[in-house]
């Protein structure tokens, strides 16, 4: 389940499910993203742009952003596949995504193998 920590000037909100602990935000931005307070995301601490930068590094798309500003959303002009060092797929741009029926609209995700599972490919998108 998504949940969304609101700012003055930009929206964050972390899918716990979808997070591979990558520490991109701990690592790059921690004045914002601080693991030993609560709430332990705070837009407060920095400029809306720093934010953006250090959101886009989650590379399972576990955080997201909506700015208030009015720039725009995460958009790429182009989408990036790589593949990990446990062969999971790592996928960055503006795709959809079909699964069961549904349609998931993605920025980032990553896939994983799930032989013999009935799991979805990739960090869930459950609520």
């Amino acid at each position: 389940m998504r949940k969304t920590y609101n700012g003055k000037k930009i929206d964050v909100s972390f899918d716990a499910k979808r997070c591979i602990h990558a520490a991109e935000c701990v690592k790059n931005l921690p004045k914002v993203f601080d693991t030993k307070k609560r709430p332990w995301i705070n837009t407060s601490n920095a400029d809306v742009d720093s934010i953006v930068r250090v959101v886009e590094m989650c590379p399972s798309g576990a955080l997201e952003y909506d700015r208030k500003d009015g720039h725009s959303n995460e958009c790429h002009n182009q989408n990036v596949i790589s593949v990990g060092e446990n062969n999971e797929i790592y996928i960055k741009g503006n795709f959809t995504f079909k699964y069961k029926n549904e349609a998931y609209s993605l920025n980032r995700a990553i896939f994983k193998g799930q032989s013999g599972e009935d799991e979805y490919p990739f960090y869930t998108l459950d609520d």
